[in-house]
Parts: structure tokens; sequence; C-alpha cells
């Protein structure tokens, strides 16, 4: 007599990770499609709107419009749209600072752990003097010296800022792989590796890599917030990349650009701030979530 299979039970996933990774789709959807949605040129100027209120707003001193959603700032550019962009901003930063800044941190701290002595004395002293600056100042000092090198386009600008946070970023990720790496190099498999004559190269690929991929995931998915708060704490404090083009206009438009201009515009739009805050909270949170629940899944 034949004994039923029972029903193979459904795969339950966290709640955390579909409600990050929902929320990270929808920003991700949102910097892609923002020229389409964006119902305005985010960097048009027209000083006739200029300091519009929010469209749901309707007083006997201004009135909304729902051309201008979310208001316009004190040059008249349109809110919703430059918030829309400061999205495509933000995911362009992620995408583009923490591959390099990843990269860079793993080959220093591989260079230096395995080959040691003047190479580890170099690249530690190295270390020593990018962290004895805070992280915010080191970055001001990159982008005053780099936004004017570049054409002011909103690329260029947004090089300026992937090169200043690749600039500070790498190093904890470095030093957390050069000792990593050194607690390899004490391990048989290593010896074994290098008693038979495999290259450098080969060790670091085959034997170093693989043993600290943890580490790097763990790194990554818990400094994902890190970029775009830095870049919204920048903007809130006035550090911007502010080059001119033809019309003195911003050639980044980002969540910290907004975010600075809302705070003189508290009290007549404080949508200008609360809306690009809210949007900054909820996305950094989805990412801790998500890392939680790779650092809750590499435990077990």
């Amino acid at each position: 007599m034949s004994v039923p299979l029972l029903p193979r039970r459904p795969k339950r996933y966290s709640r955390s990770l579909v409600f990050s990774v929902a929320i990270i789709a929808i920003f991700c959807a949102v910097a892609l499609l923002a020229p389409w949605l964006a119902t305005q040129d985010p960097y048009q100027r027209g000083f006739k709107n200029a300091d519009l209120p929010p469209m749901w707003v309707h007083n006997a001193f201004s009135s909304g419009s729902a051309a201008h959603p979310l208001g316009t700032d004190q040059y008249g550019r349109d809110i919703y749209s430059r918030y829309l962009y400061g999205v495509r901003t933000a995911i362009l930063l992620i995408v583009c600072a923490l591959p390099i800044t990843a990269l860079v941190g793993v080959l220093v701290g591989m260079a230096s752990a395995y080959f040691g002595r003047r190479v580890d004395a170099i690249i530690v002293t190295l270390m020593d003097i990018v962290q004895s600056l805070p992280g915010i100042m080191f970055t001001v000092i990159l982008i005053i010296i780099l936004r004017n090198l570049f054409a002011p386009t909103w690329l260029a600008g947004v090089i300026t800022l992937v090169i200043s946070f690749s600039a500070v970023g790498w190093v904890g990720l470095a030093r957390m792989v050069r000792a990593e790496t050194l607690r390899l190099k004490s391990q048989l498999f290593f010896e074994a590796a290098v008693s038979l004559g495999a290259s450098d190269w080969r060790i670091l690929t085959r034997h170093v890599f693989p043993n600290i991929a943890h580490l790097l995931l763990a790194w990554v998915v818990n400094n994902l917030p890190a970029i775009i708060l830095l870049e919204a704490i920048l903007g809130y404090i006035g550090v911007s990349l502010t080059s001119t083009i033809a019309d003195n206009e911003f050639t980044v438009v980002s969540w910290g650009g907004l975010f600075y201009a809302g705070r003189s515009a508290l009290t007549r739009n404080p949508a200008m701030l609360f809306v690009p805050a809210l949007s900054l909270l909820l996305l950094s949170m989805s990412f801790v979530l998500l890392g939680d629940y790779f650092a809750r899944k590499y435990q077990r």
C-alpha cells in the first residue's frame, strides 16, 4: 500500500523582505520613468508661477494648480517634477557609486593583506589618512574641487558625486577585507594552494574572494542608504553642485537640493521638505530591512 505524498508546503517569504523589495522596486520604476511621469521641465523657470502652494491648498492669498501638484519654488520650478528627477539621482548614485566603492575596497583590502610588508604599510597609512578626516568634511572638499572640472551638465554632476562618495566610502570595506584575508592566510587550504604553485591571481579569485563574499554582501546592503543620506545631508547644509549652465540653474536635481530649498519655505509649502524627507525615510528603511533579512539568513 503506497503512502500518499503530503502536499508540499508553499515557501513563505518574510514580510519585511516583500515590503522592502516592493518599495525599492517602486522607486526604481519611478527613477526610470521620471521623464514621462514629470508634468513639467524640472529646470524651467517661470517667475509668474513662483511660490505656488500644493494643489490642495486654496485660500484668499494663493491657490494651488493641478499643473503643479506639489507647488513651485521661489524660481517657479515645479517641485513635483524636481522630486521625480531627485529619485532618479538617488538611484543612479546607488547604482554607480556602490559598485565602484565596493570594487576599490575589495581590491585594496586583499592586496594589503596578501602582499603584506611595504604594500600593507602604505595602504594602512593611506586608510588612516582618509579616516583622519570626518567623512562629510572630506566629501565636501572633494565636491568643491571637482564640481568645476567638468562641463556643467546633469551627468557630470552625478559623476562628481560618485567620485566624491567613492573616495570616502571604500576604507571601511577595505579594513574588513584585509582582516578577513589575514585570517584566511593562516588556513591550511591557503597554504596548500601556495605550496602547489598557484598564481597570485588564482589564489585571490578562487580561494580568497569566495570566502569574503559574505562580508561584501553585508557591507553593500548596509551601505545602500548611506549614499543617499550623505547626499541629502550635504544638500541640506547647502553643499550642492551649483555650476551654472546659462541661467544659473542647478545641474543636479536631488532630494538634498529640495531639502535646502525647503528650509526657507517650510511655513509656506511644507511639502517641498516633507515629501522627499518621507521618501528618503521609506527608502532607507527598506534597505535596512533588506540588510537585516540577509544578515539573519546568513546566520542560519
